[in-house]
């Protein structure tokens, strides 16, 4: 298959974006016109313009959230979700791992596959993960790994790549049905959706938490079932008045276009209590799963 790496030599010089040495390559997967990706992705820099480091300046011993966007890059509902982590006092990490590949966002959410997209945003997130570890600018003691779809799914294949005791917990909010294969998480774990999350269905109660497909035969309920009977410590949690990604504001059915033609019509966002109980869940599943410095005796 055509490899289209001239393509996006292109459009990385018209966005700016250095982040890796050679042009990222994509390789066509089949006729409708997806691709996937081929070859070396962008990784983790501090220094880079589309990394954003933030630490409370009057707790340097924050517990720190390294998070992860969706599919369509870092938008405006992933800032939602930065603010409402700093505004409780957590450290954060964030970027835009199409951006450091010198993508737009708007190819790779229509044309990249699922696997594709959690490629290029796993090349940044592991290293950040090393680099919080390594790191003396924080509480590396408590260390949370958060994502949203995409993202969310990546932050759960992280869990079984990093099993590390300082990383206290995962909080993966709408993992997609499809991408990486997930393992086995001994850490802290909860998975956040909305109970009319349909997105990318074909129907109103095709939810992405029980959807299979042929390359991902096992949903995302029945991976937590697996490993709940493996007692490990991971929740499903539904919230009511919800769809897909809670912070895209208030819910409302939407119809995605693919070109000229609906792809398909889904629920998005939530009520305004639902994603008050959101936030509360999640800021106490952090507060409940840090570990508490002792004083030091004199």
């Amino acid at each position: 298959m055509k490899r289209i790496s001239l393509l996006f030599l292109i459009i990385g010089i018209v966005y700016g974006c250095k982040s890796v040495k050679e042009p990222i390559e994509l390789k066509k997967v089949n006729a409708r016109g997806w691709y996937t990706t081929n070859g070396t992705v962008a990784e983790f820099d501090p220094k880079n313009k589309h990394v954003e480091i933030w630490v409370p300046k009057k707790n340097k011993n924050a517990p720190i959230v390294i998070y992860a966007h969706g599919g369509a890059g870092f938008r405006e509902d992933d800032q939602a979700r930065i603010e409402m982590l700093r505004k409780n006092g957590f450290a954060t990490i964030s970027f835009d791992s199409y951006a450091m590949n010198g993508l737009d966002w708007n190819f790779v959410t229509r044309r990249v596959t699922n696997s594709g997209k959690q490629n290029l945003i796993w090349g940044v997130y592991k290293g950040a993960i090393t680099y919080v570890l390594e790191s003396d600018k924080w509480d590396t003691q408590n260390i949370f790994l958060y994502g949203a779809s995409n993202g969310g799914r990546t932050v759960l294949y992280a869990g079984s790549q990093f099993t590390h005791s300082k990383i206290k917990g995962i909080i993966s909010e709408a993992p997609a049905a499809t991408g990486y294969t997930l393992e086995d998480v001994s850490i802290p774990t909860i998975v956040l959706y909305g109970e009319k999350d349909n997105w990318a269905g074909k129907s109103e109660t095709d939810y992405v938490w029980t959807r299979t497909y042929s390359n991902s035969p096992i949903s995302i309920k029945d991976w937590i079932d697996a490993q709940q009977t493996k007692n490990n410590p991971i929740k499903l949690i539904l919230y009511k008045d919800a769809g897909h990604l809670l912070f895209e504001g208030p819910l409302k059915k939407v119809t995605v276009k693919r070109g000229d033609k609906i792809a398909f019509s889904a629920y998005q966002g939530a009520s305004e209590e639902a994603l008050i109980k959101y936030k509360e869940d999640l800021v106490s599943f952090i507060k409940h799963n840090q570990e508490i410095k002792k004083p030091i005796e004199e």
